[in-house]
């Protein structure tokens, strides 16, 4: 994905973020790669969504994920158009991998020092750190 950053990018982060604060957890519609598309929107002025839209359940969602790579970080590169790199090299407004106690992996958007991802009731917020990898957005 080779869209630049556009301007007044800081303030649309801030608004996704804000946006997602308190909102609940729900598969398909404000999840963890809802709040991703908003963020590289937000960011390039790129919207994707109507790529992944369509899934309710997770089985549908891991059917989505298929479509585009053999695995959850295939996809995310596929949808990147380049790999993730790590990180330590993560910039406020890149998108984060994640692997939460459970084993599974989610999206996050980084923050700086920390990074934003959809918890059941709203954003958490975590190291980033501890994220597995990033890929940079614009």
């Amino acid at each position: 994905m080779s869209s630049r950053r556009l301007e007044g990018w800081e303030q649309r982060l801030d608004d996704v973020i804000a946006g997602a604060r308190d909102v609940p957890y729900v598969l398909g519609q404000h999840d963890c790669l809802r709040v991703a598309l908003r963020t590289v929107e937000a960011l390039t002025g790129v919207d994707r969504w109507s790529e992944f839209e369509g899934y309710a359940t997770k089985r549908e969602a891991l059917a989505t994920i298929a479509k585009f790579g053999s695995s959850f970080e295939a996809a995310i590169s596929w949808f990147f158009g380049e790999d993730s790199v790590d990180t330590r090299l993560a910039r406020r407004g890149d998108i984060c991998l994640v692997e939460t106690a459970d084993g599974e992996k989610h999206l996050g958007v980084c923050l700086g020092r920390d990074t934003a991802l959809l918890g059941s009731d709203g954003l958490v917020y975590i190291p980033t750190l501890s994220c597995l990898c990033a890929w940079r957005v614009g």
